[in-house]
């Protein structure tokens, strides 16, 4: 009935700017994901990196977490016990509102953020190796001009 518009919408896919985004990004993290779990996190999965990535020095409180991640409050609570019964992660009651409860990170939590940033680099390191140092950079500050809205830097 609709096969010739779903047809075409497959096809225009294919070459989507943010399709191919998203498939990039997918991948880069599953190949960080794969490479830490062989290091000693096997446990890591991929809806717990917004937990560090989102998380502030001093803690942090799932509501803001959440709220930087995108998601409900219920979804990153869930993601938070996870990853404080993994051992990455402690909650406490929020200075500010005690109705709130503050992230931090634990020695086991910076100990992954450290694998996870060198991991990064080695592939960061082997991009350059096969695109050249300036169209990795390039390529660095037009996804954060598109990110942020402004444009890339020429």
């Amino acid at each position: 009935m609709f096969d010739e518009e779903l047809r075409r919408f497959s096809a225009g896919a294919r070459d989507d700017l943010g399709f191919l985004l998203l498939a990039a990004a997918d991948d880069v993290v599953a190949a960080t994901l794969a490479e830490v779990a062989a290091q000693g996190y096997p446990e890591i999965r991929r809806v717990h990196v917004p937990v560090f990535v989102h998380l502030d020095p001093d803690g942090t409180t799932i509501s803001a977490l959440a709220e930087r991640a995108g998601v409900t409050r219920q979804a990153m609570t869930g993601v938070v016990r996870e990853l404080e019964g993994l051992g990455y992660v402690v909650t406490a009651p929020d200075p500010g509102d005690r109705r709130a409860r503050r992230v931090t990170l634990t020695g086991h939590g910076a100990e992954y953020c450290r694998a996870a940033t060198q991991v990064s680099e080695r592939l960061t390191d082997r991009w350059r190796e096969e695109l050249g140092d300036e169209a990795v950079d390039r390529l660095r500050d037009q996804l954060r001009g598109l990110t942020t809205g402004l444009p890339a830097p020429r």
